[in-house]
């Protein structure tokens, strides 16, 4: 199939590992770009946005060139996972005869407008069961449950694991996660902090001393999660059953996953053999205890939960069923 792909690209994104598969599994790909403003100055994406959101006209007349850039490459299916794209643009590829899916990759705080309610998508998916539930049940529209994926291009074991005594955080920063962290550091839990910068309102915290200033993705990532004792995976306050994009990649690179429970976690991975959840901060820093003295758990878990990533929840298998709903 001829496929084109909406959303940012960069190494490690939602929309590149899904280009990827496409591309893996024979497919030909366009990668369309984001359907907002993308630059590397966040003052200025932040600027553009509002003004876009003021003027809707806009954002329609910014988007143009996606229409174009689709038609050029002859795409019969897009993949779309960015939830700026406007519904008129949605209208557009739809009567050139194009079928036109929404994967939304986050969590529910992050729906904004909540545009892809309006457009007239062949089928949506979403990571989280109660929005799907919701939307089904309510509004009548082609909805899905689908959680993320790990790519097994990149997110594999890559390194011996559990050779470094600390875990290690890889996300962005949230006022919850980050009183959840200082939390351990008090109790001399050690952490590793990749990712982004924190924002600047957030004041003085001392997470900032266990950031490395590192942005990993790919093949590093997969060598920073499988050497550590573990991974902890805290989830924003908005999912509320479903999981993060984390719990895949890290389980995908051999890494000793200990994640925020959820509801849809033990339908994913085998809690006990294959990850480690916690429900409080007390369970949180008796399993970290585990991971940081008792010899050969950080393997146990890491090789289980790589076997079942790869084995279940791969992007190759993700965009395949949506191809396969769209057909």
């Amino acid at each position: 199939m001829r496929v084109g792909v909406i959303g940012p690209i960069a190494p490690d994104y939602f929309a590149e590992n899904i280009a990827d598969a496409l591309e893996r599994t024979g497919h030909s790909v366009t990668r369309l770009g984001a359907a907002g403003p993308n630059s590397r100055r966040p003052t200025f994406n932040q600027v553009a946005t509002l003004a876009r959101q003021a003027l809707p006209r806009l954002d329609e007349q910014a988007q143009r060139h996606i229409a174009r850039a689709a038609q050029r490459a002859e795409c019969d299916t897009i993949i779309n996972v960015d939830s700026r794209l406007m519904p008129g643009t949605v209208i557009r590829l739809r009567r050139a005869g194009v079928k036109v899916a929404f994967w939304f990759p986050d969590h529910v705080g992050t729906m904004g407008r909540q545009l892809m309610l309006l457009a007239p998508y062949d089928a949506l998916f979403f990571k989280e069961p109660r929005v799907v539930e919701r939307v089904r049940d309510l509004l009548g529209i082609p909805v899905y449950y689908l959680p993320q994926a790990c790519n097994p291009r990149w997110h594999t074991p890559a390194a011996e694991p559990g050779t470094e005594p600390y875990l290690v955080i890889a996300s962005g920063q949230h006022p919850g996660r980050l009183r959840l962290l200082e939390r351990l550091i008090a109790k001399d839990i050690p952490l590793r902090l990749y990712g982004n910068g924190f924002p600047r309102w957030i004041g003085e915290t001392t997470a900032r001393g266990v950031h490395t200033g590192q942005y990993v993705a790919r093949e590093e990532k997969a060598r920073v999660f499988r050497s550590a004792a573990g991974v902890l995976n805290t989830m924003n306050i908005g999912e509320f059953t479903g999981v993060n994009a984390r719990l895949f990649e890290a389980a995908g690179c051999g890494a000793a996953v200990l994640t925020e429970f959820r509801e849809t976690v033990p339908e994913l991975f085998d809690v006990g053999t294959e990850v480690l959840t916690f429900h409080d901060f007390d369970e949180l820093v008796d399993h970290a205890t585990r991971l940081l003295s008792e010899h050969g758990l950080t393997a146990r878990l890491g090789d289980a939960a790589a076997r079942r990533a790869h084995r279940d929840h791969t992007y190759d298998l993700r965009v395949a069923q949506i191809l396969e709903t769209l057909s």
